[in-house]
């Protein structure tokens, strides 16, 4: 059962520009553990950093390989995991992937399986995100 309280998260700071950049957990075998990920509706899936895999105690080259395409059209190597993620208080399973070529500076939470279980909102003006757990 979700719970219908919206979750409000303040826009955090990226190179002294306020960023949708929340602070989520992922569990893996060593247990659950805080990471900041950029929140990008232009993103389909989510994509973190390989030193985050190893926090979590993820051999993420186990993980499905595929490859996606990035800002400048070239594409780099991805490897999925169904991991437990936490966004506030609800937990559910979401397709992660880890990418030793992520050159962003942060990690990316994309579409395909977070926004399946909310409706999210920008607020630039007041910069706050908001999660409304879907019914």
């Amino acid at each position: 059962m979700r719970p219908n309280r919206s979750i409000k998260f303040p826009y955090k700071s990226y190179k002294n520009i306020p960023c949708p950049i929340i602070t989520l957990e992922l569990k893996g075998p060593k247990g659950w553990f805080g990471v900041d990920a950029y929140i990008d509706t232009g993103v389909f899936y989510s994509i973190f950093s390989t030193q985050d895999a190893e926090l979590l105690g993820i051999a993420y080259r186990r993980g499905r390989k595929s490859f996606a395409t990035v800002g400048d059209g070239s594409l780099i190597p991805v490897y999925f995991h169904s991991l437990p993620i936490k966004i506030g208080n609800i937990s559910f399973k979401a397709p992660i992937a880890f990418s030793p070529r992520l050159g962003v500076g942060f990690n990316l939470l994309g579409r395909k399986g977070i926004f399946d279980y909310f409706i999210v909102m920008f607020d630039d003006t007041k910069r706050t995100i908001t999660f409304l757990p879907r019914k």
